[in-house]
């Protein structure tokens, strides 16, 4: 019940609606990015992911996918001096696309169709994906997530672009990639091991690289940009070990990230006091996957399936969990230095951390059988 598309579909409609009202409420008082270009690619980017959650069909997601990278690309060049960041935006997902694009007819040519029709791009239709195709696809989603080799856009995207922007991107735009891929090479479609395995290690060295990286950076946006690289990756992580409990942390995490990171990135124009500091604790606790908070379910059932399928993915998924807590724990004295006055991302920031306390207690007691 819990991987059925009737649960998994209202879900990341339910996790996208959140960092998006999130930005939408922070936008009314927000002078800088308050403008009718803003609100067209906000809402373009929405519909590009609610798109991409519902639809079956190949080739209308891998349109909307563009789309979404579009409406990424100029919500990014709100300020027009982002120019050089916006490119390597644009230019990385361009690449991923066109490869993704090669993929996707290389499949149909491997699934033998005598007639190209809109039909035929239905997951339902495709019986198989080799190991070619299915890597080319997925370039397409490392550029789109930010997984190593196609992370370099993220960093410049992060240090410049306001700050609802880079939220909106960390908490909707980053995790298009992962549902991709959650909806194409976790279906009944048959794909040989072998792809698992190559996207399962790329996908937990990606983090672990990521996560070394934001540990050794001194400036709290880098950190976070370093941040989610390691967190995007060690989701794809819990989806290509295609064990149960890991695709369900997977899901979990999903839905964590898209909270806590976007609120981290408003703690950095939050006010300075006591309310802001209490919803940056339950933000960070989140993140680093202390029990009862929702992160914890997500990384401990990543853990669990990880060990199940293989020791050594185990022991990496748990040194990844480390370095999540050594980057958390140096965040905070560099986040002193930003001066927030918003009471808007104070406000953000207090619930976002309280949705991942009371979202964490109900993962707990609804995913306990499957914990043990």
């Amino acid at each position: 019940m819990i991987l059925e598309k009737n649960f998994v579909n209202p879900y990341l409609l339910f996790t996208f609606a959140l960092p998006f009202l999130a930005t939408l409420i922070y936008s009314l008082k927000d002078k800088e990015i308050r403008n009718w270009e803003f609100y067209l690619f906000l809402f373009l980017l929405i519909f590009s992911s609610v798109v991409i959650i519902l639809a079956n069909n190949l080739l209308l997601i891998y349109i909307f996918f563009e789309i979404s990278t579009l409406a990424s690309w100029r919500l990014v060049l709100l300020k027009r001096e982002n120019e050089k960041a916006g490119s390597y935006l644009l230019y990385l997902n361009f690449s991923g696309a066109v490869l993704m694009l090669i993929g996707i007819l290389l499949l149909l040519l491997e699934n033998n169709f005598e007639k190209i029709t809109y039909e035929t791009f239905n997951l339902a239709n495709i019986s198989r994906i080799s190991f070619i195709a299915g890597i080319l696809i997925s370039c397409g989603i490392f550029a789109k997530s930010a997984i190593i080799p196609f992370y370099n856009w993220l960093p410049p995207v992060y240090a410049v672009s306001p700050i609802p922007v880079v939220a909106l991107l960390a908490g909707i735009g980053e995790n298009l990639g992962l549902i991709l891929f959650y909806k194409i090479f976790l279906s009944e479609i048959i794909i040989e091991n072998l792809f698992y395995n190559f996207i399962s290690l790329l996908a937990i060295f990606s983090s672990l690289i990521a996560g070394g990286i934001a540990y050794f950076e001194k400036e709290p946006r880098k950190i976070l940009a370093y941040s989610t690289i390691s967190q995007l990756s060690f989701i794809l992580f819990g989806l290509a070990l295609k064990e149960e409990k890991a695709i369900v942390g997977s899901l979990i995490l999903i839905l964590a990230h898209a909270l806590a990171k976007p609120g981290l990135f408003y703690k950095l124009k939050a006010q300075e006091n006591n309310v802001s500091n209490f919803g940056y604790s339950l933000l960070s606790l989140s993140l680093i996957g202390i029990p009862p908070f929702l992160g914890f379910s997500g990384k401990l059932l990543i853990i669990l399936g990880s060990l199940q399928r293989d020791l050594f993915l185990g022991i990496l998924a748990i040194f990844s969990s480390i370095f999540t807590l050594l980057y958390t724990l140096k965040f905070y004295p560099l986040l002193k230095k930003e001066k927030g006055e918003n009471i808007i991302s104070t406000s953000i920031v207090y619930i976002f951390g309280l949705l991942l306390l009371l979202l964490g207690i109900i993962a707990l007691i609804y995913f306990w059988g499957i914990i043990l």
